[in-house]
């Protein structure tokens, strides 16, 4: 009788204590909701019921979080048995943590769902000398210079090849709507291609359904029905290699949610699949850098002609070998995986914020013939003439007000909805404890952001005495008039161009101000993203040439939702084009 009792005991003991062992364990007085904390499962449960409920998406679930907490920091569980993830949505203190904080660096989290497709990327580096060593390699790419001269004009040809796809297109559907989602990524990843392996290359992940789509004029009762309904354009087979890339970055996409995405990657990369697009990606990268070293091996003079990242890559790398006394790697996994990085990344990022941009100026006419306005003022010669803009025209004319939707369309469209970092020690946030290896989502669609934030005690803050951190606050610190946070309104971004007496020049004189409010699209700090220059050329010449050559109609409201799906960005669920063409 004894011995059961004894028994009994230890098994509730022990049932008690794997309970305890399994439950999340909160981080004091961070606030959080006390369902998930009794919850093996912590959070999970409910960004599931979440999303089924809402149509949303993790990061709605964060926001929701947070306002339901009415609190500018909140945890949340998201990995059994693994930390509490820190949610901050409030400006100022994500400013200071991304610029100021040496207690905090970049979080593994995206490193992870990279791990298997570019392992020896920079990204996977924490920061200090290795980091700063092997971005060295490509510290030439994002230079004005490179940009300008060799990024440009790649990127014009790329545009005007989508745009005379669309061109068709909007013939044929004569006023109807069209996914314009598809596109978008196949006219980016021919942009990200030209800029890291140069304009001359063999195919183009454009030019197939363009091909096709040309092929459809003439026909067009077969496409056409109620006008306002969607034209399934055909989608044609684009080359193998091509196709490859793109399949790699729907794995990528896949991986979110996984708890452990190396293991994730190492059964993915048992399939023939994913072992053949991999196989294809890097011959074509192996093959890209060997003419590079002929290219540039053939070239005469001090200087030669650059024209694409491989090129700059190699000249860097053999400068810095011939400093180190070794001899250059020029095909080396590091080099490889740098240069895949531009194309995963680039093509990801900017096809899907081209996506909210065309969604906000065809929701917004106003801002949209504002545009067009500012634009005609300001290239006056190419409009005289009748023809688009040149490059040089359209990246060295000042056009406030492109400037102002360019980056109201990166404040809006949230398309990286977060900015992590993870402690490297024992630290504080807003006077709440933080032990070593919290990772921290700084939200970029929350309050603050896109709603009114909340009140946070001044003396709470990193810094609240420190003269450095006055100084960063000094410097475009401000937030947004509350009762038009949430609108697309490339005008906050202006202000008074002010004359050497001090007065204002008037109306039709504003001049863009990039610090005007919150913005952290790129994040910020030594870790912010590093092709942001690259980005806002494209979106530059992009937005120029459709505004200039289109007028974007409003799509039926069925096609207009502003639902979100979260995949390697925050991508909108629709992105429906219906255009009208300009003489």
């Amino acid at each position: 009788m004894y011995f059961h009792i004894v028994l009994i005991g230890v098994t509730i003991t022990t049932l008690y204590l794997i309970r305890y062992i399994l439950l999340p364990k909160p981080l004091r007085g961070i606030p959080h909701h006390s369902s998930s904390a009794r919850r093996f499962l912590g959070d999970i449960p409910a960004i599931k019921a979440h999303i089924k409920r809402t149509n949303g998406s993790p990061i709605t679930f964060f926001n929701f979080t947070v306002e339901s907490l009415k609190s500018p920091i909140a945890q949340v569980f998201l990995k059994p048995l693994g930390m509490p993830v820190i949610l901050l949505s409030d400006f100022r203190e994500a400013r200071s943590l991304l610029m100021l904080r040496k207690d905090f660096d970049r979080s593994p989290a995206l490193g992870d769902l990279l791990s298997g497709l570019v392992p020896d990327h920079h990204i996977h580096l924490k920061t200090g000398a290795k980091w700063k060593a092997q971005r060295q390699l490509v510290q030439d790419v994002m230079t004005p210079s490179h940009l300008n001269e060799v990024a440009g004009p790649a990127v014009l040809q790329k545009t005007i090849d989508l745009l005379n796809l669309w061109t068709i297109k909007s013939k044929i559907a004569v006023g109807r709507p069209w996914n314009a989602a598809a596109d978008l990524r196949l006219m980016s990843l021919d942009v990200m291609l030209a800029f890291a392996f140069g304009p001359e290359l063999e195919h183009s992940a454009t030019s197939p359904t363009l091909d096709a789509v040309a092929g459809l004029q003439g026909t067009f009762e077969e496409y056409t029905s109620a006008s306002d309904e969607p034209i399934n354009f055909p989608e044609e087979r684009i080359n193998a290699t091509l196709q490859a890339m793109l399949d790699l970055a729907a794995t990528v996409m896949e991986l979110h949610g996984s708890p452990v995405p190396s293991l994730h990657w190492a059964y993915l990369n048992f399939k023939p699949r994913i072992k053949n697009a991999k196989m294809l990606k890097d011959q074509f990268i192996i093959e890209q850098l060997k003419q590079g070293v002929e290219r540039l091996d053939r070239a005469t003079g001090d200087q030669p002609r650059v024209s694409c990242a491989v090129d700059q890559m190699i000249i860097r790398e053999r400068i810095l070998a011939d400093r180190e006394g070794r001899e250059p790697q020029l095909l080396s996994r590091v080099m490889m995986d740098e240069l895949f990085g531009f194309v995963f990344a680039g093509n990801e990022t900017t096809a899907t914020t081209i996506c909210w941009g065309l969604k906000f100026l065809s929701d917004n006419r106003n801002a949209q013939e504002k545009l067009r306005v500012a634009l005609h003022e300001s290239l006056t010669e190419a409009r005289g003439q009748k023809r688009n803009p040149t490059v040089h025209e359209i990246l060295h004319a000042r056009v406030p007000y492109l400037d102002a939707t360019i980056e109201e369309v990166l404040r809006r469209a949230g398309t990286s909805p977060f900015v992590d970092r993870q402690a490297i020690r024992d630290t504080q946030i807003l006077g709440h404890h933080l032990p070593r290896g919290t990772v921290v989502l700084c939200l970029l669609s929350g309050p603050s952001m896109w709603s009114p934030g909340f009140h946070v005690d001044e003396n709470k803050r990193y810094g609240a005495r420190s003269k450095t951190s006055d100084d960063v606050e000094d410097r475009g610190n401000k937030s947004w008039p509350t009762e038009d946070i949430s609108t697309f309104k490339p005008e906050r971004w202006l202000i008074p161009r002010v004359r050497g007496d001090g007065n204002h020049e008037g109306t039709h004189n504003e001049q863009f101000d990039p610090r005007a409010g919150p913005q952290l699209a790129f994040g910020l700090g030594p870790r912010g993203c590093y092709g942001r220059r690259l980005v806002y050329l494209e979106m530059r010449i992009l937005f120029t040439l459709l505004v200039w050559r289109f007028e974007l109609m409003k799509c039926p409201t069925s096609l207009s939702g502003y639902g979100t799906v979260l995949r390697a960005t925050n991508e909108p669920e629709q992105c429906f084009l219906r255009l009208r063409a300009i003489s």
